[in-house]
């Protein structure tokens, strides 16, 4: 997909999210996933760590 094997480990380990970007050249290289569902699993993600720092926060 023309990304570093570092970016695409940093993306799996959830150290860099997935971009617009990345979306739609994932969706290339595996046309049978649309780019949108790339992009809703990143913002499930962020939503769901976002929730867990609050509930360990108490805020």
């Amino acid at each position: 997909m023309g990304r570093p094997v570092n970016t695409i480990n940093e993306i799996i380990n959830g150290k860099k999210a997935i971009t617009a970007a990345t979306a739609v050249q994932l969706e290339a290289v595996m046309p049978e996933i649309a780019a949108r569902f790339w992009l809703n699993l990143e913002t499930d993600y962020q939503l769901t760590k976002a929730l867990i720092k609050r509930r360990h926060h108490g805020q």
